[in-house]
């Protein structure tokens, strides 16, 4: 064996233990005073996580309205005045078209937030659903976000005329920009036609003004319901219906970036998707746990653990040198299978470990099928070993085509646990040829002897 396939075998084989360690222990950075693993956090299901049960329905509140002698509606109580209870949903827009509007407008939101492991159950005769979530640290946030009406309105900040509205919104997002003082988050709203013209007038009469010799400023107020997010003026005229709201200042911190990210991105989904067409209130909000716990997850680990120990001793045995190499390959393989599952955010169901499993143990025949032409084949140099490969990739491509196929078709699937088992299934073999290909054809074929 020329020094040059030695050279080749020695950097895969660190190659391949270097990926196992990220996979299996981590890559700790130490973050201000901690050290944190920077590697995404496995996906886990409801199946793991527990669930948070959430119950939204029509809101049956009332306003107090105040109407004066005329049947204006004013501010105060006075003289001559009347006062109302009215509800929040008028029964005229009580209507079925309203309620799966509302339910397409939360679904969409959770869409945008990457919620993706839920349950929905509708109800038509009153609008009511009832969600189940999976459990996180983001779940509390997005519990409150999913019912906000979302009602965005720029209003004179002394009268509190409503000049522009989600109405006049085209499209709403978030983006930053970096100087040499830091990045700043923005929430960018792009104005149609009719609020493009608005928008100019409002840039050019909301401004600082000179008055009896002092400065004046007449303000507007960026409203999201009934909360005031920002009250300013403008500089300058803005013609082209682009209006950037900055969330927090300029920061060079990552973590003050990451939150001001995260909050644009909320205000901007909620802006984009639209107000909903009633108000709704959280009637039901409870943690579901999992009936799986980390003792009872112990024992099959350990058994799958144990397997895996023994299948790679068995190709040692087998297969002797070719065997001992290829099972270090299936460690590989396994470690990059699990970065991969980690770096797509693939959500991990009861299902998704199947396929999981499945993906595995067909990496497994496949390395157990290349061993098996090799050897039967006698193989005495790298072009009859390079041929062996080749034909073992071959013949297991045209067996696993329809397998891909089902798999991809599965991963679009609304029902998560379906999707998450296409999923592990695709990724596992896609892997698998793309690994086979790169590392163990390296590996295996480059130590034959010419």
């Amino acid at each position: 064996m020329k020094t040059e396939q030695k050279l080749k075998i020695a950097l895969i084989v660190l190659l391949i233990v270097l990926i196992s360690l990220i996979s299996f222990g981590g890559i700790f950075v130490k973050q201000t005073k901690f050290v944190n693993n920077i590697l995404p956090d496995y996906s886990w299901g409801t199946d793991f996580t527990g669930s948070r049960a959430l119950g939204i329905s029509v809101s049956t509140s009332t306003n107090t309205v105040i109407y004066d002698k005329d049947g204006n509606v004013v501010e105060e109580e006075g003289d001559g005045t009347t006062t109302k209870e009215e509800p929040v949903n008028p029964e005229e827009t009580l209507t079925l078209e309203n309620y799966k509007e509302a339910k397409r407008i939360m679904t969409e939101r959770l869409k945008r937030m990457g919620v993706t492991d839920y349950t929905i159950r509708f109800d038509e005769t009153n609008g009511k659903m009832y969600f189940s979530l999976p459990e996180n640290s983001q779940t509390d946030t997005i519990t409150q976000f999913i019912p906000t009406k979302g009602e965005f309105r720029i209003i004179d900040s002394e009268t509190e005329e409503a000049l522009l509205n989600n109405n006049h919104l085209e499209r709403a997002y978030w983006s930053y920009n970096t100087t040499e003082t830091g990045t700043t988050v923005f929430v960018v709203m792009q104005f149609n036609e009719e609020g493009t013209e608005i928008l100019k007038n409002i840039t050019n009469e909301y401004i600082e003004y000179e008055e009896n010799e002092q400065t004046k400023t007449k303000n507007v107020s960026f409203m999201i319901d009934d909360s005031s997010l920002l009250e300013t003026h403008f500089d300058e005229e803005i013609s082209n219906g682009i209006l950037q709201l900055s969330i927090g200042t300029a920061t060079a911190s990552s973590g003050n970036f990451a939150d001001y990210a995260e909050q644009a991105s909320e205000l901007a989904i909620l802006l984009d998707v639209g107000q909903l067409p009633l108000t709704y209130s959280i009637d039901e909000n409870r943690y579901v746990i999992s009936d799986i716990t980390p003792s009872i997850l112990f024992i099959p680990i350990i058994v799958a653990v144990s397997l895996i120990a023994i299948e790679i001793i068995f190709l040692g045995v087998r297969y002797r040198k070719n065997g001992l190499l290829a099972g270090l390959s299936y460690i590989g393989y396994i470690a990059l299978y699990l970065l991969v599952i980690r770096a797509t955010h693939t959500v991990v169901t009861l299902e998704g470990i199947v396929g999981i499993v499945i993906a595995v143990i067909l990496n497994y025949i496949f390395t157990m099928y290349l061993l098996h032409l090799l050897k039967h084949q006698e193989a005495k140099s790298l072009e009859d070993a390079s041929n062996s490969f080749k034909e073992a990739v071959l013949n297991s491509l045209l067996i696993l085509i329809p397998v891909i196929i089902i798999s991809v078709i599965l991963c679009f699937a609304s029902w998560m646990s379906v999707s998450s088992f296409g999923m592990a299934i695709f990724w596992g073999i896609l892997m698998s040829f793309l690994y086979n290909l790169v590392i163990t054809r390296n590996l295996i074929v480059l130590t034959t002897k010419k």
